[in-house]
């Protein structure tokens, strides 16, 4: 009711579209003391149904993960290669959370599976690659850690469609060795496991297939854009940068 209140007499003061926008800007500056970003409310993927129904079961299970601009874009991936031939794959889960939204992404009644590849230790040793401009690397071994027993829970909702290998990068890719691929999704942060990840998709995603790194733009996760940069340089496909911090690259 307060609110309610506050909203009618800023109307009456300044007219409700003059209204808005002092409120808005105002909300983009409390944001921005936390590094925050304010989202106006005419963004039509905010709305969008199946994103909606993917975020409000993820938040029911209590699951923490990325923002809802990276999961959206997540989701709408996997929605845009349903009809491309081949499974989904994961290179570090974390809690889970962007699992659910390329799953969710693929159709309910889709029979494509996630292969998920994670240490469930935390990231491995930083190495030169992944050193920030000011110096030193943002992360050290065993950071971002989550227990396997929690991602399964997780995605337990999913049954078997989630297929989860234990494991440092890459030593368990050659149990898929054979498989092919319509969407791969790299979030490990680092350079050696980036590059890692890139080398064995690569050859084994289906043309119109799509290859998302979740850390490309991230000033704490240099060696991921370097691991990205290097890899295509030489290959026919461009590499996206989106304002949400991750990349694209869309398989010739």
């Amino acid at each position: 009711m307060i609110g309610r209140a506050i909203d009618n007499l800023g109307e009456r003061l300044w007219g409700r579209d003059r209204y808005r926008r002092k409120y808005y800007k105002l909300a983009k500056r409390i944001a921005a003391i936390k590094g925050f970003e304010v989202y106006k409310p005419h963004l039509v993927w905010l709305t969008d149904e199946e994103f909606v129904a993917a975020r409000e079961k993820t938040e029911r299970r209590g699951i923490e993960g990325g923002p809802n601009d990276r999961c959206y874009t997540l989701l709408a991936a996997a929605r845009s290669v349903r009809d491309i031939p081949g499974d989904f794959a994961e290179c570090g889960v974390r809690f889970g959370k962007s699992s659910r939204f390329l799953l969710s992404g693929a159709g309910e009644q889709s029979a494509k599976r996630l292969f998920i590849f994670d240490s469930f230790e935390g990231l491995s040793d930083p190495g030169a690659d992944d050193a920030m401009s000011g110096g030193g690397a943002a992360w050290v071994k065993g950071d971002l850690a989550v227990p396997e027993e929690i991602v399964r829970r997780n995605l337990s909702d999913f049954g078997d469609r989630a297929v989860l290998y234990k494991g440092w990068i890459p030593d368990r890719f050659g149990e898929v060795e054979a498989g092919r691929f319509s969407l791969v999704h790299v979030d490990v942060d680092l350079y050696e496991p980036t590059m890692a990840a890139v080398e064995f998709f690569y050859p084994r995603v289906n043309p119109g297939g799509v290859i998302l790194c979740d850390d490309y733009g991230s000033a704490d996760c240099p060696g991921a854009k370097k691991a990205i940069d290097e890899f295509f340089a030489d290959k026919p496909e461009n590499v996206i940068g989106l304002t949400s911090g991750q990349s694209l690259v869309i398989k010739r």
